[in-house]
């Protein structure tokens, strides 16, 4: 997930499993979802970028590279999902909710909030649970090829982004 307005263009995610002999890897998706508050994570209790693991192990690590177009930056970052927020994950929760009152007991989510500068804001969440924030890390900057040429920002956003500038600092 991105800020509105600051849009993230995750081209590589790596997610190795708790045992560390394997993992997944693929394509999030071209751009971030958005939250709906251009300088916090608000707005979005339960989000979900559409990548899906169906496996029984729980995620030990992320390597991810993201492109911010509001400040034609490249980040990249190794996240270390600590033995903690697993037991979070598989900790069970007598809970229901939705339009079918549905059971769904588990903190099965992992978001990465994508900052224009580099911050990662990492939250687990579920079907019934609202974004918990586990931590924030600091992503560094990563050198992409000189020829290398970043999307363009959609119409509204690059107006916020010339009246607003690029934050830093907040996340």
């Amino acid at each position: 997930m991105a800020p509105k307005y600051y849009s993230a263009y995750v081209d590589i995610l790596l997610i190795v499993d708790e045992e560390k002999q394997g993992g997944w890897r693929g394509m999030v998706t071209k751009s971030t979802k958005f939250s709906k508050h251009p300088n916090s994570w608000e707005g979005l209790d339960r989000y979900h970028s559409g990548y899906t693991i169906r496996s029984t192990k729980l995620p030990a690590s992320f390597y991810i590279r993201w492109h911010s177009l509001a400040n034609k930056k490249t980040y990249n970052k190794t996240i270390k999902v600590s033995e903690d927020i697993r037991n979070k994950m598989r900790e069970y929760h007598e809970m229901r909710c939705g339009f079918n009152n549905g059971l769904y007991p588990y903190k099965d989510n992992i978001l990465l909030g994508l900052a224009p500068d580099g911050m990662i804001s990492v939250f687990l969440n579920g079907t019934c649970f609202d974004n918990e924030l586990q931590f924030k890390v600091q992503a560094v900057e990563d050198k992409v090829a000189d020829d290398f040429v970043f999307p363009k920002l959609k119409k509204e956003s690059q107006a916020y982004v010339d009246e607003y500038g690029v934050p830093v600092g907040i996340w």
